[in-house]
């Protein structure tokens, strides 16, 4: 990428809501891991961290002088939670590669690590944030359904 790629528009409150999701998203699924073993949730949150916030967003923002204070990488980023397919300066298959990573690491590990938890043993805080977890899943799966028809 270049200094010269498209500029994307991103109000400050698609931001906020972009990071506020991917932030409940992982506190989630960090809940999720630390009910079967506090070592599993840390482990998540510090893995879930980096491959979103530093290497996602790394590849969504090329490396330019203004590195350091600009959120382009964060405008991008939020705009892949909710929805966006069409990202300036990113292919195609890499933005489906990413939306599918986010799938698997925010929804299907942790969703699988609930549902056997919930085997074992059901609590109601295990049932809630099963349900959560669903609720925020679909719901972007649902945003990024509408944005592709339209």
């Amino acid at each position: 990428m270049s200094n010269t790629e498209e500029k994307i528009a991103a109000s400050k409150s698609s931001l906020l809501f972009g990071v506020l999701t991917i932030t409940v998203w992982v506190a989630i699924g960090t809940a999720a891991f630390w009910l079967s073993d506090p070592l599993f949730g840390w482990l998540f949150l510090g893995f879930s961290v980096f491959a979103i916030l530093i290497v996602m967003r790394r590849q969504m923002c090329g490396s330019c002088y203004y590195c350091a204070s600009c959120t382009k990488g964060f405008a991008k980023l939020s705009r892949l939670f909710l929805g966006g397919s069409n990202l300036p300066g990113i292919s195609k298959g890499s933005t489906m590669g990413m939306t599918v990573f986010i799938y698997i690491l925010l929804s299907i590990i942790p969703g699988t690590m609930l549902v056997s938890s919930i085997l074992q043993e059901l609590t109601l805080l295990k049932l809630s944030l099963l349900i959560s977890l669903l609720s925020i899943s679909i719901l972007n799966a649902a945003i990024r359904v509408k944005k592709l028809t339209h």
